[in-house]
């Protein structure tokens, strides 16, 4: 495995919408997808796309507010035929310590996902804040949480050494 996690770019749309649709409908709902196609045709912020052998098998960006402290993460998929093979992880440590680096830098990262993936990111530091039954327009159940971006979690990140054994 050769993976590298570079900018996204137009000629990835194909390959970003189609991990997108290997995670349907046990990761996410069919009527994402709009959502993703706007993402990518007018993103708020940097996208990543994680590539193993010249194929795109991650997609995951983030947006960082003006007015707070505050990053939050947007997307953030593994294909479906990758999933368990630290793809994930890779890219979420990736995307906390580019956002680490930028002058708006985040006192906190946030991130809304299913109740069946929140596992994944309590896992890897962040604390679930709130809990929302029915929170998504497709009924399905919504999981804010949240990851204190200190310099101490940094050197971790960088090191591979954080949230191993759940924070």
């Amino acid at each position: 495995m050769t993976i590298r996690i570079r900018r996204y770019r137009a000629g990835d749309r194909k390959a970003v919408i189609a991990a997108f649709r290997s995670n349907v409908p046990d990761h996410f709902p069919a009527s994402e997808e709009s959502w993703l196609r706007s993402c990518l045709d007018e993103p708020d912020g940097p996208l990543f796309v994680v590539v193993d052998n010249g194929e795109v098998v991650g997609f995951g960006g983030y947006e960082l507010s003006e007015f707070y402290h505050l990053g939050t993460l947007v997307f953030g998929l593994v294909r479906a035929d990758r999933h368990g093979t630290g793809i994930g992880r890779m890219l979420l440590n990736y995307r906390l310590i580019h956002m680490a680096g930028r002058k708006l830098r985040p006192r906190y990262v946030t991130v809304d996902t299913h109740a069946h993936t929140a596992g994944f990111f309590r896992r890897c530091g962040f604390v679930e804040i709130a809990r929302w039954p029915g929170g998504y327009r497709s009924g399905r159940e919504r999981v804010d949480l949240r990851f204190e971006l200190t310099d101490a979690a940094v050197a971790a990140l960088r090191q591979g050494t954080h949230a191993r054994n759940g924070r």
